[in-house]
Formats: C-alpha cells, sequence, structure tokens
C-alpha cells in the first residue's frame, strides 16, 4: 500500500501519539508510583541527611523517589517512536508547548515536589531527648560545692529531656539513704518535685558526697556532688581546765560559762569559778571556735593544736606553753583573778579563786598506804570522812569510786562487802561477810575540786562456828569422787556433780584417804588452819599422818573393819565413818557396804588438785584464810 503522507508528518503524528498515551496513562493511574509519593512523602529523622549518587556512589543521578525529575535535570529524555529501526537519541530541550517534538521520557519515574526538600520539614516530636543533667558530672568529676556553717543554703539541681514528670531524690555516695555521718540528713531536706536542696549547717570541716537522682519513665540520670562546709566566723575560745596537782576538771565556753566535769559523768553543773589552792597549776587547752563550736582554725587533721596565749590580772601567776599543746598556769599567793585565752584573733576569760589551804582529806592515804578499817564478819564499821580547804562548804559532795577510780558498781556486794556513804556528811557504813580485804575511793568534790582518800577494809573471821570436812580418795584425782561430812550425814559426791546420802564413806585395806578439815564461822570463812585440829581413829593400826604440801592429813587403814576416824577442834568434833573391805576383794568388784552406800574403785596415782576439789565440795574457806595467814 502506497503511503500517502510524507516522512515528517509521520514523525510528527507519532510524536502527538506518545503525548496522548502519557497523558492517557496518568488518568487511569499507569503512573501510581509518583501519585503516591506526591500525596504521602516517607518521614525523615533529624540525624537523615540527604545525598545524590548512584548505589555505587560514583556520584551519577541516583534511582532515588527524592531525584530531581527530567524536566529538572536539564537532559532531554530519548525520543519515543513506533519505529523500531530508527534509534532514539537526545536531541535538544524544547517546551512541549512550542515545539511538537518534545516528550518527557516516559520510563523515568515522577517524584512528589514535596520529597525535593526533607531539611524544611518539622522533625518528628515522638524521639525524645535522653534524660541528664546539663553539668555532665561522673563519680570522679562531681559537681563540687562550698557551703558556710550558719548560712541558709539553697540549690536546685535540674535534669532535662525524658518522656515525661520529671522527679528527683538523693542519696549517699554508694547509694545509701545516709549521707556523711548522719548530721547531712538532720541539717538538710531536699524536695523530690523540684530537686531543690537546702538547710542551714551546723558541723564544719565536713565534705559530703552524694547523688542526685532524676527519674521520668523508665530514664534515671545522676548527678554527683561534693558538698564542702567551712566554719563560720570565731566568736571565742573554748578550753578545758585541768589541776595537775588534784582530780579537777572544768570546762570554760567561749561565752565564759565555767561547767564542772566529775570522772564518768561528764559535766556535772555550772559553777562562778574554779577554785585552787596556792601552788596548784592549771593546764589551758584553747581553741577558737564558731558560733557551733566549729573550730575556725585549721583542721584536725592535718594543723597541731593551735598556740594560745594566756594572761592573768595578777602579776605573779606564771603562764608557760607545754609542747604537748596547752599553757600551763601556776598560782603563787591567794586571791581572786581573771584569767584570759586568747587564740584565733578571740578571747574568753574566766575567775579562779586561790586559797592558801589546799582542799584535801584530813587523814592522808595514798595507793600504798591506803586508810584501813578492820571489821569482823557480820559486823557492821562506820566511819567518818573529814576534808579541809573546801571553797563552799555547802556543796560539799561524797561518793565511792573503784580501787582505779572507776564507777562504784555491786562487784563489792557480790564478793561479801556491803557499803553506802552519805553523800553530804562523808560517813561510810558497810558490812563485810567475807574474810578478805577490799580496796576503793572516797572522793569528795567541792568547787569543782576533787580529794581522793584511798581506803582498805579487812574483813576478819567471826567466832568458830563447825568444822567443814572433806574426804578424797588416794589417788587425788580432780575428776574423782568426794565425800563431804556435816554431823552424821555423809554425801557421796560424783564427778558430774551427782550426790547422794551414804551410811559411810567405803576403803580398802591397805588404801590411805585423804581427810580435809577446817573451822570456820557462820559465814564460811575459815578460822583455823588444818594443822590447828587433832585427828584420831578408834582402830589403833590406823597410820595418820599430817601432809604440809596438801595442808591435809592421810589415813591409812591396816585392819579390814568398820572405822570411825574423829576430826577435833576446841570444844567440837566430828566423826567419819569408814567401812574398809579387805585386800583379798576383787580390784573393782561392787562391795555391798549396807543401804545408800556406793562401791569405791580407784587407781593409786597422784595429782595435783585434790586440795582445791576437797575445799570446794566441803564449801569452806580455808584456802583463803590460808593466803591471808601466810601473807601476814
Amino acid at each position: 500500500m502506497k503511503q500517502s503522507c510524507t516522512a515528517s508528518v509521520r514523525r510528527g503524528a507519532a510524536i502527538g501519539a506518545a503525548v496522548a498515551i502519557v497523558t492517557a496513562s496518568s488518568a487511569f493511574g499507569i503512573g501510581a508510583t509518583s501519585a503516591m509519593a506526591d500525596e504521602a512523602p516517607t518521614p525523615l529523622t533529624p540525624a537523615t541527611t540527604v545525598t545524590t549518587g548512584t548505589s555505587d556512589g560514583s556520584g551519577g543521578a541516583a534511582s532515588d523517589p527524592t531525584s530531581a525529575t527530567a524536566d529538572e535535570t536539564g537532559t532531554t529524555p530519548p525520543v519515543v517512536t513506533d519505529d523500531p529501526a530508527e534509534s532514539p537519541g537526545p536531541v535538544p530541550t524544547s517546551d512541549p508547548t512550542t515545539d511538537p517534538t518534545a516528550a518527557p521520557e516516559p520510563s523515568a519515574p515522577t517524584t512528589a515536589p514535596a520529597a525535593t526538600a526533607p531539611a524544611e520539614e518539622a522533625p518528628d516530636q515522638s524521639a525524645a531527648a535522653a534524660l541528664a543533667f546539663p553539668e555532665g558530672t561522673s563519680a570522679d568529676a562531681p559537681l563540687v560545692l562550698t557551703a558556710t556553717v550558719g548560712d541558709t543554703v539553697t540549690r536546685t539541681f535540674t535534669a532535662t529531656g525524658g518522656s515525661g514528670t520529671v522527679t528527683y531524690k538523693v542519696r549517699g555516695a554508694n547509694g545509701s539513704p545516709v549521707i556523711g555521718q548522719g548530721d547531712f540528713n538532720s541539717d538538710f531536706s531536699f524536695d523530690g518535685t523540684t530537686g531543690t536542696l537546702s538547710g542551714s549547717p551546723r558541723y564544719s570541716l565536713r565534705t559530703y558526697t552524694f547523688q542526685v537522682i532524676a527519674t521520668s519513665g523508665s530514664e534515671t540520670a545522676i548527678e554527683y556532688v561534693e558538698l564542702t562546709v567551712k566554719p563560720g566566723a570565731p566568736v571565742g575560745v573554748t578550753f578545758s581546765v585541768s589541776a595537775q596537782q588534784s582530780s579537777g576538771l572544768w570546762q570554760v565556753e567561749p561565752d565564759g560559762t565555767i561547767w564542772e566535769e566529775a570522772v564518768g559523768k561528764g559535766r556535772v553543773r555550772v559553777v562562778s569559778d574554779v577554785p585552787v589552792s596556792t601552788g596548784t597549776t592549771l593546764s589551758l587547752a584553747g581553741l577558737a571556735v564558731d558560733a557551733y563550736g566549729n573550730r575556725v582554725t585549721g583542721s584536725d587533721q592535718d594543723d597541731d593544736y593551735p598556740r594560745s596565749t594566756v594572761t592573768s590580772t595578777v602579776a605573779s601567776d606564771r603562764a608557760v606553753w607545754d609542747p604537748a599543746g596547752a599553757n600551763l598556769v601556776t598560782f603563787t599567793e591567794a586571791g581572786t583573778r581573771t584569767v584570759t585565752v586568747s587564740e584565733g584573733g578571740v578571747s574568753t576569760s574566766f575567775t579562779v579563786v586561790v586559797t592558801d589551804e589546799p582542799f584535801a582529806f584530813v587523814d592522808p592515804s595514798s595507793a600504798d598506804a591506803p586508810i584501813a578499817i578492820a571489821p569482823t564478819a557480820g559486823e557492821q564499821f562506820t566511819r567518818t570522812f573529814d576534808v579541809s580547804g573546801a571553797t563552799d562548804p555547802s556543796d560539799l559532795r561524797y561518793e565511792l569510786r573503784g580501787v582505779q577510780g572507776e564507777p562504784f558498781d555491786d562487784t563489792y556486794a557480790r564478793n561479801g562487802l556491803d557499803l553506802a556513804i552519805d553523800p553530804t556528811t562523808g560517813v561510810l557504813t558497810g558490812t563485810g561477810t567475807a574474810a578478805t580485804s577490799f580496796r576503793f575511793q572516797v572522793v569528795a568534790t567541792s568547787g569543782g575540786q576533787e580529794a581522793v582518800a584511798n581506803v582498805e577494809v579487812t574483813v576478819s573471821p567471826a567466832a568458830f562456828a563447825k568444822l567443814v570436812v572433806a574426804v578424797l580418795p588416794s589417788d587425788r584425782d580432780p575428776e574423782s569422787e568426794t565425800w563431804s561430812v556435816d554431823g552424821d550425814t555423809i554425801t557421796h559426791i560424783t564427778p558430774d556433780g551427782g550426790s547422794e546420802v551414804v551410811d559411810a564413806v567405803p576403803a580398802r585395806q591397805g588404801q590411805r584417804m585423804l581427810v580435809l578439815a577446817v573451822p570456820v564461822d557462820a559465814y564460811g570463812n575459815a578460822v583455823a588452819d588444818h594443822d590447828d585440829l587433832t585427828i584420831t581413829s578408834d582402830v589403833a593400826s590406823d597410820r595418820i599422818a599430817y601432809d604440809p604440801s596438801t595442808a591435809a592429813t592421810w589415813v591409812t587403814f591396816e585392819h579390814a573393819s568398820p572405822h570411825v576416824v574423829t576430826v577435833a577442834y576446841q570444844d567440837r568434833t566430828q566423826d567419819i565413818r569408814f567401812d574398809v573391805t579387805p585386800t583379798a576383794a576383787t580390784a573393782g568388784a561392787t562391795t555391798n557396804t549396807g543401804s545408800g552406800r556406793l562401791a569405791y574403785t580407784g587407781a593409786e596415782t597422784s595429782g595435783p588438785l585434790a586440795w582445791a576439789l576437797g575445799l570446794l565440795a566441803a564449801g569452806g574457806g580455808l584456802l583463803v584464810h590460808r593466803l591471808r595467814r601466810r601473807r601476814a
């Protein structure tokens, strides 16, 4: 068929058809990708950046929906033809409204204009910032704060970010609820809603290390803090006052108030002056403090004790510095004076009253030469302790203390000595039941001064009341059995502490038994030694021998029969019944010695504790008595 149109006409018709096809395809949704991009662009996070380039990074046009369209690049798309023989190629850029040959590249995807400017979009509000404190502290690099004693402190710790409301709490350096020494929690308060720390510190030379913990939802942030408290301005000097020649002790406050102190009791009362006698030396250790009593000159850890100065209104008073850290002031003449202690730019004064007569007990004593009191057991004794040199007799007081000045307790009563002293008259009363010696102190106080009397009470036994007797087997084993004898009753005591009344003490023919006996008073105190006793037997063949090494008597039974050994002292006697069995009896066999009697078996060995065991079984006090006799 012969073509009726020229080539140029056919080319123009083809281009027009292509334009019509593209337009129609847009109307029926063939360009859906471009339309979707225009309606809902993909959101970008604030950290996302847009770059152009190929997938291999060569810098060419990327097939990204955000890339520029063919019209925007300035490059002419290839020509679309219906003639497969013709090769498409680039053509000059033209406006399709003026050049019918210009057409867009049908294969290039179109992009919505909104996706070409992501940098101008608002950031996504659902991605919240992390919870944090602005200072960025750590345990090794905390936030350093300082405060002054007595000042009002206010500090707000604020954390930013988080996913909700921020709350706060304060904890110790390791998360402990108690910070420092506990005074932090007493001096400061913390608002968990605002993160505000407020308070007024009272203690200086302290460094508090703690954490402020912020919480928002599931997030937490920690602020590490180090707070150092400095002392306030000095207001005066506080110092202790002690008398070297006696045990007087006082404490002077910065305002001049004098507290009298006592050993073991601390501050007792406020007094108007410090009373001493001529020749007395007082030790004064001064320390400048602020209104809360905090040291204001250096620190206790780093500095030596500061050197204070002392002046007196009496020229003859001598003050010298003791390298140990105190001023020593000696008073050589009687009278009243004002003594001033200065340190750290401030001063404090107090009154000292010096008398010629020293404050002391009328009867002198010492630890090596105590005042002796010698009652008899059960006898009540009385003794009055007088003093001289009391500056104010109306405030004179007496008390009892232990031998080393420790507080007096019930140890003396438990050991057999009941004591009491009238606190105003100094009259001592007591009763002793144990024949031994007791040492203690009577202490008088007046105007802050102390006088000490060393006392020894030695209790002597009362009148002889009865004999305490015990019998041990010859082996003298401390774990052996024992028999105690009281009147007609013989009690067998087993090693495990059990006991049973028997008719007689069992023995074997040829065996020797140890007899322990001591005469005692009504309180169990020994009134004589064992060698003062007379011991006999109703069987003439029995051998009786006193043994000084054990302070007891050995009785050897040569004849098998009932024996009665008698212990005598003054007009009293005590019989001991023995049931001696023949030697032919089988060793270790049980011998029936009658109702209530136990058999005896034992080895011929020796041991060093028989005397103590026998005495324990007898319940006597002979050992104490012998010690007293030997010492005398």
